[in-house]
């Protein structure tokens, strides 16, 4: 008999103790106290490496209902109803491919958990989402003690496969690494309601072109780095608007981010700038432009990552003749890094005959390496009070510098 058949005939057995579980489930209906959910002695083992046919999980026992002891290949579609508890073997995880889905869907009072057998961090991979089917879910869960693939918990998408899921009302906690990964293209839907807390690295981590509002509703707490983490694509530029959202979590920007649309900060905003990391606002090559407009009681914040002055590039603008660039109510700190002979932490240049349009206004420009704003006067257009309607501190080569 070759593996295939084998793993069609464990899959289907698979599904008939989950059949009939269910219908003893119907008379004598489970409330998996937390305090008996690492209790594996009556666990179904699922020791297979791939599902092609589809599958459900029942809550079997006041318990560990299923024990999975490598990585689950789905190519099909498993839905885990409420209050299932799931126990990882250490090096075990679940991915979830394009021809599959995963749709766990737990309650208030039940929720579904995901959990190791060791108890401890990144003893199993976590799960990986590489499908866009809107039967991704991931609602009322509990994920803790992944991230031993050296991502997340929760992964969706990858670097050549982009992927979407909702996630909300859940507890991500306890990873090795990052809370949740989201890879560049990738997307996640109704992100409401989470706790992702006490992950070693990043409670969240996306790329800068996939930024989305993140609702007050979510909470993030004592991770090991207590940001949202941007990332940027220096090669790729951005071609879609993008809006970072007022969080009560800062955000933290790391590479060189190409900016192709609009780039918009909400005010009240606090953003950290990475080592080298810079904003390029591309109206050469693209139709980028930088709004970030706060208010006198919310004023938006971007700072290196640490106190200093270089830790990061600059704000630059690179031929954008438009409107819509304006830095008023800002708090702009620790940056002007060498930028390639433009030496402003906010710098303006027009090459090959480009443009620009900038306004700076009411606001405090702080510790740059170099000067506080750099402009090519040659086809830059600026407010005529940047001289004196923000205030310059400490920038080493001069408050503006007009080249």
């Amino acid at each position: 008999m070759n593996s295939q058949s084998i793993l069609t005939k464990l899959t289907a057995a698979a599904v008939a103790v989950v059949l009939l579980n269910s219908c003893n489930k119907e008379a004598d209906p489970l409330t998996n106290n937390d305090v008996l959910r690492k209790d594996e002695s009556s666990a179904q083992v699922i020791d297979y490496s791939t599902v092609s046919n589809d599958m459900v999980l029942e809550d079997r026992v006041n318990g560990v209902d299923y024990t999975i002891t490598s990585n689950l290949v789905l190519n099909a579609n498993l839905t885990i109803k409420p209050g299932v508890t799931i126990m990882f073997e250490n090096g075990a995880g679940i991915q979830v491919n394009e021809e599959g889905s995963i749709t766990a869907i737990g309650a208030v009072s039940n929720k579904i958990l995901f959990t190791s057998k060791s108890g401890k961090r990144g003893d199993w991979k976590g799960i990986t989402v590489l499908s866009t089917n809107a039967k991704n879910v991931f609602s009322y869960c509990k994920i803790e003690h992944g991230g031993g693939n050296g991502t997340a918990n929760l992964t969706i998408g990858a670097t050549d496969n982009t992927a979407s899921a909702e996630i909300s009302f859940s507890e991500i906690t306890a990873s090795k690494f990052a809370g949740v990964v989201i890879a560049k293209g990738s997307k996640v839907f109704g992100f409401a309601g989470n706790n992702i807390h006490t992950n070693t690295t990043f409670p969240l981590s996306l790329n800068l072109a996939d930024a989305f509002a993140i609702e007050s509703s979510n909470r993030f707490a004592t991770n090991g780095k207590e940001f949202i983490e941007l990332t940027g694509t220096e090669t790729q530029m951005t071609t879609a608007p993008i809006t970072i959202s007022k969080c009560d979590e800062p955000y933290l920007v790391s590479g060189k981010s190409a900016i192709g649309n609009e780039l918009k900060i909400a005010a009240g905003t606090k953003i950290f700038m990475n080592n080298n990391a810079e904003f390029v606002i591309d109206g050469k090559n693209g139709n980028g432009t930088f709004n970030a407009v706060g208010q006198p009681n919310q004023p938006i914040t971007i700072a290196a990552i640490y106190n200093g002055t270089g830790v990061w590039n600059a704000i630059k603008f690179n031929s954008s003749d438009s409107n819509n660039n304006r830095i008023e109510y800002c708090n702009i700190s620790g940056g002007g890094l060498s930028n390639g002979g433009f030496d402003g932490m906010i710098s303006v240049v027009n090459p090959s005959g480009g443009a620009s349009n900038i306004v700076v206004r009411n606001s405090t420009i702080m510790n740059s390496a170099a000067s506080g704003i750099y402009i090519q006067s040659a086809n830059s257009e600026y407010n005529s009070d940047i001289f004196t309607s923000n205030q310059y501190i400490n920038c080493a080569k001069g408050n503006v510098h007009i080249e």
